[in-house]
């Protein structure tokens, strides 16, 4: 699971007058309707049609044809759209991410998203403390793991930032935290501490002392010492957020882990959707794991949970699902590998979150309610149990039109894809993780051997498969950004405006490329079979998330009578060469057939 967060700015490639003609014709209020002409529409219907013309009237899909047939609709106060050819397509749908974790985190918070290097992790982190000296704890996120070496980072780099209050920041994976000396004291964290179940303290070796890394459960030893927040500081950071995403041409999301202890966090949404606030449709799942409780505590919060869930009645949130590590991460060498790691201790084979039978009880609890279940799914053994408590679901329940989803699908057999199948798994991937980097030679390599590490991260497999395919960039792990996506599920290479940015100064070689034998190469990942076609990654990345949803109906195409969320790009990237693809942005993001973001002249 590649775990990378970056800030990737994108120069525009052509004038934008040669992109696209706007002509706002009539008065100064809305415009009767926006009549979007002389493009390539690519629709994304069953047979992925495309017309030259689309025309959005009262939030809806008025119109998909000629450019004639949409001439029709012009009167004095029409907004219309001369695209020059370039690419419409159906709005961004990122079908799994954590939208106001990750606001709060980008807006409150200390940002290592832009960094690389421990040197320059202090440094922001010491700069953010000499511009806020108030603050009674230093929250932030987004340093990586490929950075340090097993043990992680130290306490004592940060002791000598802050020593009389807690710092603690999140890994970019979001599995580990790396705190000061004054937040393992407050936490009452000793070398006598054992690691919590399902958590590892790392320690010194030398001293026994702990170093200042907690992983996985373990980071919930220094929870309590973080803020909380308001309701309407949640509100703040999402509204940024989600002109942030429009801008990115994303209209609808998946919160993967909504919490339902956090009042505040699902309240600022539901307001936001009541008044009519929203840009951004989001569908959510109420998070669960082993220590909140035993079986019996666990199946009361599945009942608050739908209780919950059953007072969220606009279009623009709703929480559908219930959310279930089935391991963790390879880059803390806990996502669960049915052969085990290379390194660390003998046998280990990382975490296994559940027993089966609670989880096989809880699935069964939460399908027979119609509810989904959102699987985060790493390891291939992870995989493998989780779809044995899903068959046995089955056999319980029967069909009754279930969408579960896998979300990530890093490690797969061929056995375990066709059992997806047949239980109409979702499997929602990151093509922005399906190549070759610093996180494969650093870590995925040597954690569990070239053989396996060239045999991560299947798509095409799954969509040959018949699988319902969608694309997520988790963010805050990762930021979305279309050019990226379409790019790298093509062609399983880090794009050259993200190479850029990572790996300036450093004598590294980037090949787009194939079977090129050499250490540290920056280029395609195998199997080279997995690439997607231009086709089926926009298909996934907006239908695939739409069904993933039950949204199919209302957005993830552009059809007559469909919701009006539509991005309009700057390039037709179905002509255009994939290098160019790499750099495209949209130029206007559409969202229930009104403009959310339109580029600046």
């Amino acid at each position: 699971m590649w775990k990378r967060n970056v800030k990737v700015v994108t120069a525009l490639l052509v004038v934008l007058a040669m992109v696209m003609g706007l002509c706002a014709c009539g008065g100064e209020g809305e415009p009767s309707n926006i009549i979007i002409k002389n493009a390539s529409v690519y629709t994304v219907d069953e047979e992925n049609s495309v017309a030259e013309a689309v025309v959005v009237q009262d939030g809806v899909v008025e119109y998909v044809g000629d450019d004639e047939g949409a001439a029709e609709y012009e009167d004095g106060d029409s907004k219309i759209i001369d695209m020059g050819g370039n690419t419409v397509m159906p709005g961004m749908v990122d079908a799994h991410m954590h939208p106001a974790q990750s606001a709060l985190s980008y807006y409150f918070e200390i940002g290592l998203q832009d960094v690389v290097t421990e040197e320059d992790y202090l440094q922001v982190v010491e700069d953010f403390v000499e511009e806020n000296p108030d603050r009674e704890v230093y929250t932030g996120s987004g340093f990586m793991r490929s950075s340090f070496d097993e043990i992680g980072p130290r306490k004592e780099a940060l002791d000598k930032i802050v020593d009389d209050k807690p710092v603690i920041l999140t890994s970019a994976d979001g599995h580990s935290v790396w705190v000061n000396s004054k937040a393992l004291e407050l936490a009452g964290v000793t070398k006598d501490t054992e690691n919590p179940e399902g958590g590892i303290i790392q320690k010194d070796p030398e001293t026994g002392e702990p170093a200042g890394l907690l992983q996985e459960s373990a980071a919930n030893l220094v929870s309590d010492l973080k803020p909380e927040y308001t309701k309407e500081e949640y509100k703040e950071a999402i509204t940024w957020l989600q002109g942030w995403l429009n801008e990115r041409g994303v209209t609808t999301v998946y919160d993967g882990m909504v919490p339902i202890d956090k009042e505040n966090y699902y309240m600022a949404y539901e307001e936001m959707a009541a008044a009519g606030e929203l840009t951004i449709r989001v569908r959510g799942a109420w998070h669960l794991a082993p220590e909140m409780g035993d079986q019996e505590v666990l199946s009361a919060l599945i009942d608050r949970g739908m209780e919950l869930s059953e007072t969220f009645t606009t279009d623009y949130f709703q929480v559908i699902g219930f959310k279930f590590f089935a391991d963790q991460v390879l880059e803390e060498q806990t996502a669960y590998m049915s052969d085990g790691y290379e390194t660390g201790e003998a046998d280990w084979q990382g975490m296994k979150v559940w027993d089966d039978d609670t989880m096989e009880a809880l699935f069964t609890k939460i399908d027979a309610a119609g509810y989904q279940i959102h699987v985060h799914q790493i390891g291939d053994a992870a995989a493998t149990y989780t779809l044995d408590a899903l068959e046995k679901v089955r056999a319980a329940n029967g069909e009754n039109g279930a969408r579960h989803t896998f979300v990530h699908v890093q490690f797969v057999s061929d056995e375990d894809i066709q059992r997806m199948a047949e239980l109409n798994i979702n499997a929602i991937i990151a093509p922005y993780w399906a190549v070759m980097d610093d996180y494969y030679w650093d870590l995925y390599v040597p954690y569990v051997g070239k053989e396996k590490a060239d045999n991560m991260y299947p798509a095409e497999s799954l969509v040959k498969a018949g699988l319902n395919v969608g694309v997520h960039s988790d963010f805050f792990v990762t930021e979305p950004d279309l050019g990226w996506v379409l790019y790298s599920a093509v062609t399983r290479t880090l794009p050259q405006k993200v190479f850029d940015l990572w790996y300036e100064g450093m004598d590294l070689t980037r090949t787009t490329e194939t079977d090129v034998e050499q250490d540290y190469l920056i280029g395609p990942l195998k199997p080279y079979d997995e690439r997607m076609s231009m086709d089926e990654i926009v298909k996934a990345a907006t239908y695939g998330g739409a069904y993933s949803m039950f949204l199919e109906d209302q957005v993830g195409s552009i059809q007559k009578g469909m919701k009006a969320d539509l991005v309009l790009l700057d390039q037709n990237v179905f002509k255009a060469d994939i290098e160019d693809v790499s750099n495209v942005v949209p130029v206007m993001t559409i969202f229930d057939g009104k403009i959310t973001y339109e580029i600046e002249e």
